[in-house]
């Protein structure tokens, strides 16, 4: 192990390796104590955090509510209300079926207006800890409870003289869906009497429509495979509300250290500003990281890309730990992270977090030749 690394290490501003045994004992250790920016493998903390917090078959669900059902003559008193949940897999689609359903059962005219409700989830919509070159990024999409599409527009533009999709994030989540929700209405010719606007549900309203998300499961193989920043920021807030402290950053991030401590995973130097690891201020420890998957094995395991074959570690040139190992990449300017498990030879599956900051040499590979040894073992 010392030998895969010695070239990346010389030099590097930071490092934290950990490596963890079928039996718990720590077999490696290369300043696994030390917390250093995690990038990406960050979002194993928010995903352990929120299978305990919510459980593996929680779902979102967002509403059409109203005051009262839809009279005979199709004409609704009062708004229509879109309440969300912070559902990070909400389409344009669902929204469009939902509707749909609302003009099969007869809906034709609403003497109000669209109101979204998007009061389930507090915070600023953006991270005042992501740098503000982040800024107009899709990989930086902001927060809301009425998150729909990933919170993103989708466009066409010209880049260097070709035709390109871009998605551009969302300026004002809860008054775009609201207007997003009218037009479709609309193309159904069912009529609003009034502009599209944001409000609060009132408590007595009747259910309409209620869309289910998948699984949280589900919702998190996507979030790790794909290494979904969007989908961990909900999550985030999604755990504070249920942990019952905040619906906010700051909520989620006390629920996170309340299950880490009640875990007893140790946490030297543990400094959490996000749900997804985009911040450079965060600070995790490899020792975390390798305890929460060594802990959590049968919960996060399946959950993980495959090495060399899906998601963000379909290019990564495993040789012996191919189809051996599961794992979280993590990437940002000088920071280079993996964090997983690997199925070794002789000694069952071992859990590892290898974090390397500031290497001026090539980090990805040196970390591939570390778990090609370690499938070895």
């Amino acid at each position: 192990m010392d030998k895969a690394f010695a070239p990346v290490l010389s030099g590097a501003t930071g490092w934290s390796l950990a490596v963890i045994a079928a039996d718990g004992r720590t077999i490696y250790d290369d300043r696994a104590q030390t917390a250093v920016a995690p990038a990406s493998v960050q979002k194993l903390i928010v995903a352990a955090t929120a299978l305990d917090a919510l459980g593996s078959t929680y779902r979102y669900h967002t509403l059409f509510a109203a005051q009262d059902g839809i009279p005979e003559n199709g004409e609704l008193e009062g708004n229509l209300w879109l309440v969300g949940s912070g559902d990070p897999s909400l389409q344009s689609a669902d929204v469009r079926n939902g509707i749909a359903i609302l003009s099969r059962s007869g809906l034709r005219r609403i003497d109000g207006g669209v109101v979204v409700d998007a009061s389930a989830l507090d915070g600023p919509p953006l991270n005042s800890h992501w740098s503000v070159d982040d800024n107009g990024q899709d990989y930086a999409a902001p927060t809301s409870a009425i998150s729909l599409d990933g919170d993103t527009i989708e466009s066409q533009q010209e880049i260097g003289g070709v035709e390109q999709r871009v998605w551009t994030p969302m300026q004002d989540v809860p008054h775009y869906v609201a207007q997003r929700a009218s037009a479709m209405l609309a193309e159904r010719r069912i009529a609003a009497q009034k502009p599209a606007t944001v409000g609060a549900a009132p408590l007595e309203s009747v259910v309409l429509w209620d869309h289910r998300s998948a699984p949280l499961q589900a919702l998190e193989t996507h979030m790790l495979v794909f290494s979904d920043n969007h989908y961990a920021e909900q999550l985030l807030r999604t755990v504070g509300e249920e942990a019952g402290s905040a619906s906010d950053d700051s909520g989620g991030i006390a629920a996170e250290r309340e299950y880490l401590e009640r875990l007893g995973v140790p946490t030297p130097g543990l400094r959490l500003f996000d749900g997804s690891g985009l911040s450079a201020a965060n600070r995790v420890a490899a020792i975390t990281l390798a305890r929460i998957l060594a802990d959590d094995e049968p919960s996060l395991y399946l959950l993980l890309p495959l090495g060399g074959r899906q998601g963000t570690l379909e290019d990564y040139d495993f040789t012996t730990a191919l189809g051996r190992v599961r794992a979280k990449s993590g990437h940002l300017s000088n920071v280079s992270a993996l964090a997983g498990y690997v199925n070794t030879f002789r000694h069952g599956r071992i859990a590892f977090a290898f974090l390397i900051d500031g290497s001026p040499a090539d980090p990805d590979a040196a970390i591939v030749s570390a778990v090609d040894r370690l499938a070895t073992f």
